[in-house]
């Protein structure tokens, strides 16, 4: 009968050995799997964060086309406040066809009472309205008296049906005495209308998505579509903001977040019997190695072992002393992410190593982890150049690096040491990137949105407040794109705005902005101008190149444009002034007839315009 392990003597220190085995390869486990959830979740919310990214771009982008439009409802009322209803019918219905499905309808509000509507037919309820007083609506209204500018209200339930988000214009009236207020235009919006021009519905088949912002008013307002619970629990956020107000997006995946970030059954089933199997071998090599007075080689195969496991992990861990030096190097078998000649470092310093700035960063960072005693992290870029290695065996050129730094006990090396975990974040660093890019940039034609645009006016208005150089903004509208989509279709659209962006980017310098604001609307940013005449000309070579012959589908069409141009700082000292401006002078080319820019060159042209003001 064999003898009873458990009756030995030195069972207990055996034991023992099995249980730190086990903790020991655990610890392991554990370390593996954080890093894999941690990689998982930055790749499920990278995913969301895209995807929520484009959907706020075209909701942004309807938003402000429609926005557009009372504007020109309330410059044009400006202009001609004493209009009749015919008039008002006229303006409207043209305003109206362009996106009759978003807009509810169009009203006037001499005094804050609504006097005008179109379409008339449905909507008579509105008239009469007092939306200073009314009780749900007037605060927006007090809001736009008191910031002049135009403001989002609701959604709100209308007199005349429905729900609808309202966009509210003021309306000025100029005179001998000055600027004074006239009332208000309206547009009652159709938010489904929106949505689905956004397409919403595509990034709700894997999102789940709430908005607040009731009244334009971002984390502040009520939430008006969605679960509320979205705002209280762990989810993406994203502001939406437009002329008018911002909105607050809250995202997260329609299966919750556990269905992308987990990890498959098996992978914890074996880990357990990892785990399990890591610390009985511990114990029976323990056990044997007393009996039979083996305990060092025993003990040096079960080291063997476990390092084993250990440098099959895909990122690569380096155990350095004190003094940067290299006392072992393991992992990396991800070669996607790591070179595989480390070996050769062994007993190299980093000074030995690395760049001398590289080697004093990381050498003060050991030291700053030998002194706390805590986990540390830092990122860094390095490549196989910068250590000497042949860049034909792993990634190439500079990656990024997440160092995550722990001290280990001075008795497991014999001397003060840190095991440094080194993960491969060059492709989440890429992503962040494009991200970043995506959201400054349309994703049409790859031009600047109206967030960088409005950067770049900022920073050129402040540069040129210094410098004394003039700066120009340049509102430009195709002329006949609408017959494009409707003959050829928007695949021939899209490579028509795409041929004409390319064509404004060579008409300008590099160090001047183009930027897509709408559907067919450019806005060009003129730097460091010495005189006027300058942007004349720029303008003169887009009317020249946009109205060049263009080959779409083997047919060739022709595309001109209407351009107004703003002057800083006689139109305008900042970015909505000198949009307004230059909106007002493109609405100037436009009366004149297509294929012209305004204010235009010689002077006699300019005696002869009518005062955009009304004055």
């Amino acid at each position: 009968m064999p003898p009873n392990p458990f009756s030995h003597p030195c069972a207990f220190k055996a034991l023992a050995a099995g249980l730190l085995g086990a903790a020991l390869t655990a610890g392991a486990c554990w370390m593996v799997d954080h890093a894999w959830a941690h990689r998982l979740e930055d790749r499920a919310r990278a995913r969301v964060l895209q995807e929520l990214t484009t959907y706020r771009a075209r909701l942004e982008g309807e938003l402000s086309a429609t926005v557009h439009l009372t504007l020109v409802l309330s410059t044009y009322t400006g202009i001609h406040p004493d209009l009749d209803r015919k008039e008002f019918e006229q303006i409207a219905a043209a305003l109206y066809a362009r996106r009759p499905d978003v807009m509810r309808n169009l009203t006037l509000a001499p005094d804050n009472v609504i006097r005008y509507v179109y379409p008339r037919e449905g909507n008579e309820a509105v008239l009469g309205m007092d939306l200073y007083h009314h009780p749900e609506q007037g605060a927006s209204v007090r809001r736009m008296m008191d910031e002049g500018r135009t403001v989002l209200a609701g959604p709100w339930p209308l007199r005349e049906g429905g729900e609808g988000l309202l966009i509210r214009t003021p309306v000025y009236r100029a005179g001998p005495e000055g600027r004074r207020y006239w009332g208000l235009s309206s547009i009652p919006v159709n938010l489904g209308a929106i949505q689905q021009r956004a397409r919403l519905g595509e990034v709700e088949r894997h999102l789940e998505i709430a908005l607040r912002g009731r009244d334009g008013l971002g984390a502040q307002g009520a939430v008006f579509y969605g679960d509320p619970a979205l705002f209280r629990e762990n989810t993406v956020r994203q502001a939406v903001t437009v002329t008018g107000g911002r909105w607050e997006m809250a995202a997260r995946p329609r299966q919750g977040w556990a269905a992308w970030t987990g990890r498959p059954g098996a992978w914890y089933l074996g880990g357990g019997v990892l785990v399990f199997m890591a610390g009985l071998l511990s114990w029976n090599l323990t056990y044997q190695a007393l009996r039979l007075r083996e305990s060092e080689r025993l003990y040096r195969a079960q080291g063997e072992r476990l390092r084993a496991i250990i440098r099959a992990m895909p990122d690569i861990f380096f155990i350095l002393d004190a003094q940067g030096r290299y006392l072992e190097i393991f992992g990396g078998t991800d070669e996607a992410g790591y070179h595989q000649d480390y070996d050769g470092l062994v007993g190299l310093s980093v000074e030995d190593v690395l760049p001398a700035d590289k080697a004093r960063l990381f050498l003060e960072h050991i030291r700053r982890v030998l002194a706390s005693g805590q986990l540390q992290t830092l990122e860094y870029t390095l490549s196989a150049k910068d250590v000497g290695m042949d860049e034909s065996n792993g990634p190439v050129g500079p990656q990024w690096f997440e160092g995550r730094v722990t001290p280990l006990d001075a008795d497991v090396m014999g001397c003060p040491a840190v095991l440094w975990l080194a993960v491969n974040i060059t492709q989440r660093r890429k992503a962040q990137e494009d991200i970043r890019h995506m959201a400054l940039h349309d994703p049409l034609t790859g031009l600047a949105n109206r967030s960088l645009l409005r950067d770049r006016v900022e920073h050129a208005l402040a540069q040129a407040r210094r410098s004394g150089q003039g700066v120009a903004l340049m509102f430009i509208d195709l002329d006949d794109f609408k017959p494009v989509n409707d003959r050829l279709g928007h695949d021939a659209g899209d490579r028509m705005l795409c041929e004409v962006a390319h064509r404004l980017m060579g008409a300008v310098r590099a160090s001047d902005t183009v930027a897509r604001v709408g559907g067919d609307e450019f806005v060009v940013l003129l730097e460091d101008l010495e005189y006027r005449a300058q942007a004349r000309e720029v303008a003169a070579k887009i009317l020249e190149i946009l109205g060049r012959p263009v080959e779409i589908k083997g047919r060739v069409l022709r595309i001109g444009c209407s351009i107004g141009i703003g002057f800083h700082p006689e139109d305008g000292d900042g970015y909505e002034a000198l949009m307004g401006s230059a909106d007002q002078a493109l609405y100037c080319a436009k009366h004149r007839g297509k294929a012209r820019f305004w204010p235009a060159d010689p002077p006699e042209e300019d005696k002869r315009a009518p005062d955009p003001t009304g004055a």
